[in-house]
Protein backbone atom coordinates (compact mmCIF):
# COMPACT_ATOMS: atom_id res chain seq x y z
CA UNK A 1 0.00 0.00 0.00
CA UNK A 2 0.64 3.54 -1.06
CA UNK A 3 0.80 6.37 1.73
CA UNK A 4 0.26 10.07 0.46
CA UNK A 5 -0.24 13.48 1.53
CA UNK A 6 0.78 17.38 0.95
CA UNK A 7 4.51 16.95 2.24
CA UNK A 8 6.37 13.61 3.80
CA UNK A 9 9.00 14.26 6.39
CA UNK A 10 11.55 11.47 5.64
CA UNK A 11 13.84 13.04 8.29
CA UNK A 12 16.91 11.52 6.36
CA UNK A 13 16.32 13.82 3.31
CA UNK A 14 14.69 16.72 2.17
CA UNK A 15 10.55 17.43 2.66
CA UNK A 16 8.60 15.66 -0.33
CA UNK A 17 5.53 17.71 -2.03
CA UNK A 18 3.01 15.21 -2.68
CA UNK A 19 4.72 12.83 -1.37
CA UNK A 20 3.91 9.35 -0.66
CA UNK A 21 5.51 5.90 1.35
CA UNK A 22 5.00 2.61 0.21
CA UNK A 23 4.62 -0.26 2.50
CA UNK A 24 5.00 -3.68 2.33
CA UNK A 25 4.15 -5.97 5.79
CA UNK A 26 5.95 -4.53 8.23
CA UNK A 27 8.60 -2.43 6.43
CA UNK A 28 8.84 0.47 4.13
CA UNK A 29 10.01 -0.34 0.81
CA UNK A 30 9.79 3.21 -0.80
CA UNK A 31 9.63 6.75 -0.22
CA UNK A 32 9.39 9.60 -3.07
CA UNK A 33 6.86 11.49 -5.09
CA UNK A 34 3.01 10.12 -5.14
CA UNK A 35 3.45 10.16 -8.79
CA UNK A 36 6.38 8.68 -8.75
CA UNK A 37 5.44 5.30 -6.67
CA UNK A 38 2.14 4.84 -8.33
CA UNK A 39 3.34 4.47 -11.55
CA UNK A 40 5.98 1.98 -10.48
CA UNK A 41 3.56 0.28 -8.19
CA UNK A 42 0.59 0.03 -10.16
CA UNK A 43 -1.90 -2.30 -8.54
CA UNK A 44 -0.68 -0.96 -5.25
CA UNK A 45 -3.90 0.69 -2.66
CA UNK A 46 -3.11 4.12 -2.17
CA UNK A 47 -4.30 5.90 0.76
CA UNK A 48 -4.70 10.03 0.65
CA UNK A 49 -4.28 12.74 3.81
CA UNK A 50 -5.01 16.20 2.13
CA UNK A 51 -3.74 18.81 4.05
CA UNK A 52 -1.43 16.38 6.15
CA UNK A 53 2.54 16.22 6.68
CA UNK A 54 3.37 12.45 7.14
CA UNK A 55 6.27 11.30 9.13
CA UNK A 56 7.74 8.70 11.58
CA UNK A 57 6.00 7.54 14.38
CA UNK A 58 7.09 9.94 17.11
CA UNK A 59 9.59 8.95 19.79
CA UNK A 60 9.04 9.92 23.54
CA UNK A 61 12.20 8.58 24.78
CA UNK A 62 11.14 8.89 28.25
CA UNK A 63 7.93 8.06 30.26
CA UNK A 64 6.32 5.86 32.83
CA UNK A 65 3.37 3.94 30.94
CA UNK A 66 2.30 2.28 34.37
CA UNK A 67 1.63 5.67 35.99
CA UNK A 68 -0.66 6.56 33.17
CA UNK A 69 -4.16 6.10 35.38
CA UNK A 70 -2.58 8.41 38.04
CA UNK A 71 -3.70 11.85 35.59
CA UNK A 72 -4.51 14.43 37.58
CA UNK A 73 -4.49 12.82 41.25
CA UNK A 74 -1.42 14.69 42.02
CA UNK A 75 -1.31 18.15 41.63
CA UNK A 76 1.45 20.30 40.44
CA UNK A 77 4.19 20.77 43.20
CA UNK A 78 7.73 20.84 44.49
CA UNK A 79 9.49 17.62 43.55
CA UNK A 80 10.12 16.45 46.97
CA UNK A 81 6.57 16.77 47.78
CA UNK A 82 5.78 14.91 44.88
CA UNK A 83 7.65 12.30 45.14
CA UNK A 84 6.46 11.77 48.59
CA UNK A 85 3.10 11.75 47.73
CA UNK A 86 3.35 9.30 44.95
CA UNK A 87 5.28 6.46 46.79
CA UNK A 88 1.90 5.41 48.71
CA UNK A 89 -0.14 4.73 45.23
CA UNK A 90 3.20 2.89 43.94
CA UNK A 91 3.17 0.59 46.93
CA UNK A 92 -0.46 -0.42 47.03
CA UNK A 93 -0.48 -0.87 43.05
CA UNK A 94 0.06 -4.64 41.64
CA UNK A 95 1.87 -5.70 38.74
CA UNK A 96 -1.29 -6.69 37.09
CA UNK A 97 -2.37 -3.29 37.95
CA UNK A 98 0.54 -1.45 35.93
CA UNK A 99 0.14 -3.76 33.35
CA UNK A 100 -3.33 -2.09 32.82
CA UNK A 101 -2.05 1.21 33.20
CA UNK A 102 0.61 0.82 30.54
CA UNK A 103 -2.01 -0.56 27.67
CA UNK A 104 -3.79 2.96 28.71
CA UNK A 105 -0.65 4.85 28.50
CA UNK A 106 0.35 3.15 25.15
CA UNK A 107 -3.32 3.70 23.93
CA UNK A 108 -2.61 7.49 24.53
CA UNK A 109 0.69 7.46 22.91
CA UNK A 110 -0.65 6.04 19.79
CA UNK A 111 -3.34 8.62 19.82
CA UNK A 112 -1.09 11.53 19.91
CA UNK A 113 1.15 9.69 17.06
CA UNK A 114 4.26 8.38 19.24
CA UNK A 115 4.43 4.99 18.36
CA UNK A 116 8.43 4.51 19.99
CA UNK A 117 9.16 4.71 23.80
CA UNK A 118 11.94 4.77 25.92
CA UNK A 119 9.27 3.11 29.40
CA UNK A 120 10.26 2.57 32.70
CA UNK A 121 8.49 -0.59 33.23
CA UNK A 122 6.69 -1.79 36.94
CA UNK A 123 6.42 -4.98 36.74
CA UNK A 124 6.80 -7.82 33.98
CA UNK A 125 3.27 -7.65 32.60
CA UNK A 126 4.13 -4.11 31.65
CA UNK A 127 6.16 -4.11 28.80
CA UNK A 128 3.92 -6.93 26.99
CA UNK A 129 0.62 -5.04 28.25
CA UNK A 130 2.09 -1.57 26.00
CA UNK A 131 3.45 -3.67 23.32
CA UNK A 132 0.23 -5.72 22.43
CA UNK A 133 -1.18 -1.91 21.63
CA UNK A 134 1.64 -1.98 18.75
CA UNK A 135 3.73 0.24 20.19
CA UNK A 136 7.52 -0.24 20.16
CA UNK A 137 10.58 0.82 21.63
CA UNK A 138 13.09 0.38 25.09
CA UNK A 139 11.05 -1.11 28.04
CA UNK A 140 13.34 -0.45 31.06
CA UNK A 141 13.46 -2.42 34.33
CA UNK A 142 13.61 0.01 36.95
CA UNK A 143 15.48 -1.16 40.40
CA UNK A 144 15.99 0.80 43.76
CA UNK A 145 16.27 0.38 47.02
CA UNK A 146 18.39 -2.81 46.77
CA UNK A 147 22.27 -3.41 47.98
CA UNK A 148 24.08 -4.32 44.51
CA UNK A 149 24.73 -7.91 44.94
CA UNK A 150 20.65 -8.70 45.03
CA UNK A 151 20.59 -7.25 41.26
CA UNK A 152 20.58 -10.30 39.15
CA UNK A 153 18.60 -12.02 41.74
CA UNK A 154 15.49 -9.05 42.03
CA UNK A 155 15.84 -9.28 37.77
CA UNK A 156 15.30 -12.46 37.76
CA UNK A 157 12.45 -11.78 40.10
CA UNK A 158 10.83 -9.92 37.81
CA UNK A 159 11.03 -11.76 34.62
CA UNK A 160 14.04 -9.57 33.40
CA UNK A 161 14.70 -11.26 29.51
CA UNK A 162 17.68 -13.17 29.06
CA UNK A 163 18.47 -10.92 25.99
CA UNK A 164 18.04 -7.55 25.46
CA UNK A 165 15.78 -8.28 22.41
CA UNK A 166 13.63 -10.51 23.76
CA UNK A 167 10.57 -8.73 24.98
CA UNK A 168 8.77 -8.50 21.64
CA UNK A 169 9.56 -8.40 17.94
CA UNK A 170 9.31 -4.21 18.25
CA UNK A 171 11.00 -4.02 21.37
CA UNK A 172 13.70 -4.14 23.47
CA UNK A 173 14.48 -4.15 27.44
CA UNK A 174 17.00 -1.90 29.28
CA UNK A 175 17.93 -1.80 33.00
CA UNK A 176 17.40 1.50 34.76
CA UNK A 177 18.68 2.28 38.47
CA UNK A 178 15.75 5.00 39.27
CA UNK A 179 17.94 8.27 40.65
CA UNK A 180 21.44 8.65 43.19
CA UNK A 181 19.00 9.12 45.88
CA UNK A 182 16.88 5.74 45.70
CA UNK A 183 19.90 3.97 44.22
CA UNK A 184 23.37 3.73 46.03
CA UNK A 185 26.27 4.10 44.00
CA UNK A 186 27.07 0.13 44.42
CA UNK A 187 24.00 -0.48 42.83
CA UNK A 188 24.14 1.86 40.09
CA UNK A 189 27.77 0.78 39.10
CA UNK A 190 26.08 -2.81 39.06
CA UNK A 191 23.66 -2.12 37.35
CA UNK A 192 25.67 -0.05 34.58
CA UNK A 193 28.45 -3.18 34.38
CA UNK A 194 25.29 -5.65 33.53
CA UNK A 195 23.97 -3.40 30.87
CA UNK A 196 27.05 -3.05 29.24
CA UNK A 197 28.34 -6.84 29.83
CA UNK A 198 24.67 -7.84 28.39
CA UNK A 199 24.18 -4.92 25.64
CA UNK A 200 21.24 -3.62 27.36
CA UNK A 201 20.52 -0.05 27.15
CA UNK A 202 21.18 2.18 30.41
CA UNK A 203 19.07 4.72 31.78
CA UNK A 204 18.91 6.79 35.20
CA UNK A 205 17.11 9.87 36.49
CA UNK A 206 19.99 12.69 36.59
CA UNK A 207 20.09 16.01 38.28
CA UNK A 208 16.31 16.18 38.02
CA UNK A 209 15.33 18.77 40.83
CA UNK A 210 17.36 21.52 43.28
CA UNK A 211 16.39 18.59 45.85
CA UNK A 212 18.88 16.30 44.16
CA UNK A 213 21.35 18.94 43.86
CA UNK A 214 21.66 19.92 47.47
CA UNK A 215 21.93 16.29 48.18
CA UNK A 216 25.06 15.54 46.33
CA UNK A 217 26.41 18.44 47.94
CA UNK A 218 26.56 18.60 51.45
CA UNK A 219 24.07 15.25 51.97
CA UNK A 220 21.15 17.95 53.13
CA UNK A 221 18.15 18.58 51.97
CA UNK A 222 14.54 16.74 51.68
CA UNK A 223 15.70 13.64 49.72
CA UNK A 224 18.15 13.35 52.43
CA UNK A 225 15.87 11.27 54.52
CA UNK A 226 15.08 8.94 51.39
CA UNK A 227 18.31 8.47 50.48
CA UNK A 228 19.10 6.92 53.99
CA UNK A 229 16.12 4.87 53.61
CA UNK A 230 16.70 3.63 49.94
CA UNK A 231 20.19 4.04 49.27
CA UNK A 232 22.11 3.55 52.23
CA UNK A 233 25.87 3.46 51.43
CA UNK A 234 25.16 6.98 49.62
CA UNK A 235 27.60 9.64 50.86
CA UNK A 236 27.20 12.90 49.03
CA UNK A 237 30.41 13.47 47.18
CA UNK A 238 30.36 17.21 46.98
CA UNK A 239 29.62 17.15 43.04
CA UNK A 240 26.36 17.07 40.44
CA UNK A 241 24.97 13.96 39.51
CA UNK A 242 26.73 14.04 35.87
CA UNK A 243 30.51 14.22 37.32
CA UNK A 244 28.91 11.68 40.69
CA UNK A 245 27.96 9.00 37.26
CA UNK A 246 31.54 9.59 35.78
CA UNK A 247 33.24 8.75 39.33
CA UNK A 248 31.31 5.68 39.48
CA UNK A 249 31.66 4.58 36.08
CA UNK A 250 28.57 4.67 34.78
CA UNK A 251 28.29 7.57 32.43
CA UNK A 252 29.53 6.00 29.34
CA UNK A 253 26.75 5.14 26.65
CA UNK A 254 23.85 6.14 30.05
CA UNK A 255 20.94 7.78 29.09
CA UNK A 256 20.81 10.79 31.37
CA UNK A 257 17.27 11.58 31.67
CA UNK A 258 16.21 15.31 32.81
CA UNK A 259 19.19 16.90 33.65
CA UNK A 260 17.65 20.29 34.89
CA UNK A 261 20.28 21.61 37.52
CA UNK A 262 23.96 20.83 35.57
CA UNK A 263 26.96 22.04 37.05
CA UNK A 264 29.47 23.81 35.18
CA UNK A 265 31.23 21.71 32.40
CA UNK A 266 28.86 18.41 32.92
CA UNK A 267 26.33 19.44 29.56
CA UNK A 268 30.27 19.16 27.82
CA UNK A 269 31.02 15.87 29.78
CA UNK A 270 27.38 14.82 28.73
CA UNK A 271 27.78 15.51 25.00
CA UNK A 272 31.62 13.30 25.40
CA UNK A 273 30.45 10.49 26.86
CA UNK A 274 26.74 9.57 27.34
CA UNK A 275 24.45 7.85 24.76
CA UNK A 276 22.62 11.21 25.26
CA UNK A 277 19.73 13.07 27.37
CA UNK A 278 15.98 13.35 27.10
CA UNK A 279 14.42 16.15 28.30
CA UNK A 280 10.68 16.06 29.86
CA UNK A 281 10.22 20.13 29.95
CA UNK A 282 6.57 20.09 30.71
CA UNK A 283 7.02 17.34 33.64
CA UNK A 284 10.06 19.83 34.94
CA UNK A 285 7.66 22.89 35.07
CA UNK A 286 5.02 20.70 36.45
CA UNK A 287 7.27 19.88 39.53
CA UNK A 288 8.78 22.83 39.58
CA UNK A 289 12.24 21.99 38.84
CA UNK A 290 13.32 24.75 36.15
CA UNK A 291 13.71 24.47 32.68
CA UNK A 292 16.34 22.29 31.20
CA UNK A 293 19.39 23.90 29.63
CA UNK A 294 18.62 23.09 26.28
CA UNK A 295 20.93 25.82 24.81
CA UNK A 296 24.10 24.74 26.93
CA UNK A 297 23.35 21.01 26.01
CA UNK A 298 23.16 21.73 22.73
CA UNK A 299 26.16 23.81 22.21
CA UNK A 300 27.96 21.42 24.18
CA UNK A 301 27.32 18.66 21.05
CA UNK A 302 24.94 16.96 23.47
CA UNK A 303 22.30 14.52 21.56
CA UNK A 304 18.59 15.10 22.20
CA UNK A 305 15.70 13.35 22.80
CA UNK A 306 12.23 14.22 24.27
CA UNK A 307 10.19 12.55 26.60
CA UNK A 308 6.84 13.49 28.32
CA UNK A 309 7.34 11.94 31.41
CA UNK A 310 4.07 10.35 33.22
CA UNK A 311 0.64 11.51 33.75
CA UNK A 312 1.06 11.80 36.87
CA UNK A 313 3.47 15.09 36.66
CA UNK A 314 2.36 15.84 33.35
CA UNK A 315 -1.34 16.58 31.88
CA UNK A 316 -0.89 14.83 28.40
CA UNK A 317 1.15 12.08 26.36
CA UNK A 318 1.58 14.95 23.69
CA UNK A 319 5.13 15.32 22.21
CA UNK A 320 4.23 18.14 19.78
CA UNK A 321 3.65 20.11 23.01
CA UNK A 322 6.78 18.80 24.56
CA UNK A 323 8.39 20.27 21.30
CA UNK A 324 6.86 23.94 22.06
CA UNK A 325 7.76 24.08 25.28
CA UNK A 326 11.36 23.10 24.10
CA UNK A 327 11.47 26.27 21.68
CA UNK A 328 10.25 28.30 24.40
CA UNK A 329 13.28 27.50 26.86
CA UNK A 330 15.78 27.88 23.64
CA UNK A 331 14.22 29.90 20.50
CA UNK A 332 17.64 29.26 18.73
CA UNK A 333 16.81 26.13 18.03
CA UNK A 334 15.85 25.35 14.39
CA UNK A 335 12.45 23.51 13.44
CA UNK A 336 14.47 21.01 11.68
CA UNK A 337 16.47 20.11 14.57
CA UNK A 338 13.39 19.59 17.01
CA UNK A 339 11.70 17.36 14.72
CA UNK A 340 14.87 15.55 14.84
CA UNK A 341 15.09 15.12 18.24
CA UNK A 342 11.11 14.25 17.76
CA UNK A 343 12.31 11.33 15.55
CA UNK A 344 15.61 10.24 14.77
CA UNK A 345 17.60 11.65 17.37
CA UNK A 346 14.98 10.45 20.10
CA UNK A 347 15.51 7.28 18.43
CA UNK A 348 19.19 7.56 18.49
CA UNK A 349 19.19 8.20 22.21
CA UNK A 350 17.28 5.00 22.81
CA UNK A 351 19.52 2.84 20.76
CA UNK A 352 16.88 1.86 18.29
CA UNK A 353 17.62 4.34 14.99
CA UNK A 354 18.24 0.77 12.65
CA UNK A 355 14.44 0.51 12.44
CA UNK A 356 12.77 3.95 14.12
CA UNK A 357 12.88 7.48 13.80
CA UNK A 358 12.90 7.96 9.89
CA UNK A 359 11.60 6.95 7.07
CA UNK A 360 13.75 4.89 4.90
CA UNK A 361 13.19 2.00 2.58
CA UNK A 362 13.82 -1.25 5.14
CA UNK A 363 12.97 0.56 8.48
CA UNK A 364 9.68 -0.76 10.27
CA UNK A 365 6.57 0.74 8.67
CA UNK A 366 6.20 3.41 11.66
CA UNK A 367 3.98 6.54 9.69
CA UNK A 368 1.32 9.37 11.50
CA UNK A 369 -0.39 11.31 9.15
CA UNK A 370 -0.81 14.94 11.14
CA UNK A 371 -3.24 17.36 9.41
CA UNK A 372 -1.82 21.06 9.70
CA UNK A 373 -3.44 22.68 7.22
CA UNK A 374 -2.46 24.15 3.82
CA UNK A 375 1.49 25.18 4.02
CA UNK A 376 4.46 25.67 2.33
CA UNK A 377 6.69 25.03 5.17
CA UNK A 378 5.62 21.57 6.49
CA UNK A 379 8.71 21.51 9.18
CA UNK A 380 7.17 24.50 10.96
CA UNK A 381 3.72 23.37 10.59
CA UNK A 382 4.23 19.92 11.99
CA UNK A 383 5.73 21.76 14.88
CA UNK A 384 4.04 24.47 15.66
CA UNK A 385 0.13 23.43 14.44
CA UNK A 386 0.83 19.75 15.29
CA UNK A 387 -1.58 18.24 18.23
CA UNK A 388 -2.89 14.77 19.13
CA UNK A 389 -6.37 15.76 18.18
CA UNK A 390 -4.70 16.59 14.51
CA UNK A 391 -3.51 13.01 14.41
CA UNK A 392 -5.33 11.57 11.62
CA UNK A 393 -3.59 7.91 10.73
CA UNK A 394 -1.08 5.87 12.57
CA UNK A 395 0.50 3.19 11.66
CA UNK A 396 3.46 0.82 13.59
CA UNK A 397 4.81 -2.53 11.46
CA UNK A 398 2.51 -1.94 8.72
CA UNK A 399 -0.61 -2.20 10.84
CA UNK A 400 -3.28 0.18 11.19
CA UNK A 401 -3.30 1.80 14.60
CA UNK A 402 -5.37 4.83 13.78
CA UNK A 403 -7.36 5.20 11.00
CA UNK A 404 -9.23 9.04 10.26
CA UNK A 405 -8.86 10.10 14.14
CA UNK A 406 -10.20 6.87 15.45
CA UNK A 407 -8.50 3.93 16.72
CA UNK A 408 -8.32 0.35 14.79
CA UNK A 409 -9.31 -1.59 17.50
CA UNK A 410 -11.48 -1.62 20.44
CA UNK A 411 -10.35 0.36 23.24
CA UNK A 412 -12.96 0.05 25.40
CA UNK A 413 -11.90 -2.97 28.06
CA UNK A 414 -8.40 -1.25 28.33
CA UNK A 415 -10.19 2.33 29.26
CA UNK A 416 -12.26 0.23 31.66
CA UNK A 417 -9.24 -1.51 33.33
CA UNK A 418 -7.26 1.73 33.55
CA UNK A 419 -10.41 3.33 35.02
CA UNK A 420 -10.14 0.58 37.99
CA UNK A 421 -6.56 1.34 38.67
CA UNK A 422 -7.23 5.05 38.87
CA UNK A 423 -9.88 4.62 41.50
CA UNK A 424 -7.41 2.11 43.65
CA UNK A 425 -4.51 4.83 43.13
CA UNK A 426 -7.14 7.90 44.66
CA UNK A 427 -7.77 5.43 47.85
CA UNK A 428 -4.27 4.90 48.68
CA UNK A 429 -3.22 8.71 47.79
CA UNK A 430 -6.40 9.29 50.51
CA UNK A 431 -5.32 6.72 52.70
CA UNK A 432 -8.01 4.31 52.28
Amino acid sequence: MIIASDWVLPISGAPIRRGAVRVQGSKITAVGTLEGLARANPTDSIHEHPECVIAPGLVNAHTHLSLSSMLGLLPPSDFATWISQISGPVQRLSHDDFADASAFGALECLRSGITVVGDIAYGPEAPAAAADTGIGGVFFWEVLGIPAEELSETLASHDFPSESGACDGRTLCGISPHAPYTSGPGLIKAAHDYARAWHYSFAIHVAESLAEARLLAGGEGPLRSTAERLAPDFKAPGVGTVRYLEGLGALTDTIAVHCVQLMPGEAELLAAHARGVVLCPRSNRYLLNGPPPVAQLRLAGARLALGTDSLASNDTLDLFAEARELLAVDPELTGERVLRIMTIEGAQVLGVDRDYGSLEPGKHADIIAVHVGDTDDPVGAFITRGTPAGVRSVITGGIWRLIDGRMAFLTKEIEQKSARVAVKAARALNGA
